[in-house]
C-alpha cells in the first residue's frame, strides 16, 4: 500500500517544502493578516482594543466565558427539548435528552455558582487589577577611596588634586608645599587598618606641626611640606614610654613613666604637670629625697637661705618641662611628639614651632633617641617644647 503511493506522498512533501520556504509563506502571511481580527464585540461594556491593559483584558475573557457558558447551557436545553419532543418516534431520545438537561442545568449551576463566589463572597476578585512597581532609585555606586592620608589644595577635603600618601614624605614636593589646606585619614574598615599623620610647616618635619587624627576631614592652617604618616594601633601591646632626666636611658637620675594602659587614643600632657618620680637611690652618699627619682644636689631649688644657698626645705623634684629630658625610650607601639604651645594655646590646639617627633620616620627599631640633642632643637623653632603627645602606632 505505502509503495503504491510512495511517489504521491514524495510529492506532496516536496511542495509542502517549496510553500513553507518560497511563495506560500508570503501568501501564508497574508491570509493570516486577513484573518486577524480587526475588532472584537462589546461585552458587559467592555471591548478590546490594541491600548487595552492586561486587568481589563481578563475581565474581558471573563464575561465572554460567563456568556459563552450561558448559551451553551440554553443551546442544550434547546436541543435537549427538541430530541424529547422527538422521543415517541424514536424510544432511546428520550433517556438522552434527560441526561443533556442534567448536564446542562449542572453547568448552570457551576456558572451561577462561579459569580456568586467572584461577585458577592469577595467583589474583588473581579476587580482585576495590577499594581505598577515603583521606579527603581537607581543611584551610582559610591567610588571607595584608597585607604591612606589624602591633602587637599582646597579646603574641606574637597576637589581632584588631592594626594594619597601611606608612608612618611620628608617633601610633599611643589604641587602641594606650602599649599595644603586640608587633610583626611582614610581607613580601610575591612581589615581594622586606620592611618594617623603629622604635617609639618617645612621639609624634613620640622617647624610647626599638627596631628590629623584617624578619620574625618580636618583644615590645615599651617599649611604643610612634610608629613609623617603611620598605621594606628586600637590595641598596642607595647611597654610605655621612658623619659629619662639623664641620656642613655639612666635610671639612677630618675624618670618618669607612662604605661600603656594610660594611653587611651591619645596621651597628651603639659611637661611642666610631670616629674621625674623613679628611679634614683643608685648612690648610698646621695640618696633621692622628695619622692623623687633625681638625686637631691641635681633637683630644682625653689627657696635659698640668706647665704644663697638652697635651703634644706628648698628641693623640688624637677619636671619634664625646659630642657630636663635627656633622653627617651620608647616601647615600640608608640610615637612621642615634643611640641610648643603658646601663650593662649593649650597642648591639643594646633602646635607652634619646635615640634620634635620620636622616633623619626626612618628610625626602624622605634626605640627612640639615646640623648635629645637640645641645641638643634632651639636652632630650629627659637623654642623649647612644652608639650608632650604619645600616639599608638604600629
Amino acid at each position: 500500500m505505502i509503495k503504491k503511493y510512495k511517489k504521491f506522498i514524495l510529492a506532496v512533501i516536496f511542495l509542502v517544502f517549496l510553500c513553507g520556504n518560497f511563495s506560500c509563506f508570503s501568501t501564508n502571511k497574508i491570509l493570516a493578516a486577513e484573518l486577524e481580527v480587526k475588532s472584537y464585540p462589546t461585552i458587559a461594556g467592555k471591548t478590546i482594543t490594541p491600548e487595552t491593559k492586561l486587568p481589563d483584558f481578563a475581565i474581558y475573557l471573563f464575561n465572554a466565558g460567563m456568556l459563552v457558558g450561558v448559551a451553551a447551557v440554553f443551546i442544550s436545553l434547546a436541543i435537549a427539548g427538541v430530541m424529547y419532543a422527538l422521543s415517541p418516534i424514536k424510544s432511546d431520545l428520550l433517556g438522552a435528552a434527560k441526561d443533556r438537561v442534567s448536564g446542562a442545568i449542572s453547568g448552570l449551576l457551576i456558572l451561577v455558582s462561579t459569580y456568586l463566589i467572584i461577585t458577592t463572597i469577595n467583589p474583588q476578585l473581579k476587580a482585576f487589577s495590577t499594581t505598577p512597581l515603583p521606579a527603581a532609585e537607581v543611584t551610582a555606586p559610591a567610588v571607595k577611596q584608597i585607604p591612606g592620608v589624602y591633602l587637599y589644595n582646597n579646603a574641606g577635603c574637597s576637589g581632584a588634586e588631592a594626594q594619597l600618601y601611606t608612608s612618611s614624605a620628608k617633601d610633599l614636593g611643589p604641587s602641594l608645599r606650602k599649599k595644603v589646606n586640608s587633610a583626611k585619614n582614610v581607613p580601610d574598615i575591612d581589615n581594622d587598618t586606620y592611618y594617623v599623620s603629622i604635617l609639618y610647616e617645612t621639609i624634613n618635619f620640622q617647624g610647626k606641626c599638627q596631628y590629623i587624627n584617624p578619620s574625618g576631614c580636618q583644615p590645615s592652617p599651617i599649611g604643610a611640606s612634610s608629613a609623617s604618616v603611620y598605621q594606628y594601633n586600637f590595641d598596642p601591646s607595647g611597654d610605655g614610654v621612658y623619659f629619662y632626666h639623664k641620656s642613655f636611658f639612666n635610671d639612677c637620675g630618675g624618670y618618669f613613666y607612662v604605661p600603656s594602659s594610660q594611653i587611651n587614643g591619645l596621651y597628651i600632657k603639659k611637661l611642666d604637670d610631670l616629674t621625674f618620680t623613679m628611679g634614683g637611690n643608685c648612690d648610698a652618699s646621695s640618696p633621692a629625697k622628695n619622692n623623687c627619682g633625681v638625686p637631691e644636689e641635681e633637683q630644682s631649688c625653689v627657696k635659698y637661705d640668706k647665704d644663697g644657698k638652697c635651703a634644706s626645705d628648698g628641693r623640688r623634684c624637677p619636671t619634664l618641662s625646659g630642657e630636663n629630658i635627656s633622653s627617651i625610650k620608647i616601647g615600640k607601639d608608640y610615637l612621642v611628639l615634643l611640641s610648643y604651645a603658646g601663650p593662649g594655646e593649650t597642648c591639643k590646639s594646633v602646635m607652634n614651632d619646635s615640634c620634635q617627633e620620636f622616633p623619626t620616620p626612618d628610625d626602624i627599631n622605634k626605640t627612640g633617641p639615646l640623648q635629645i640633642k637640645w641645641d638643634e632643637i632651639r636652632n630650629h623653632g627659637g623654642v623649647v617644647p612644652n608639650c608632650v603627645t604619645i600616639v599608638p602606632i604600629i
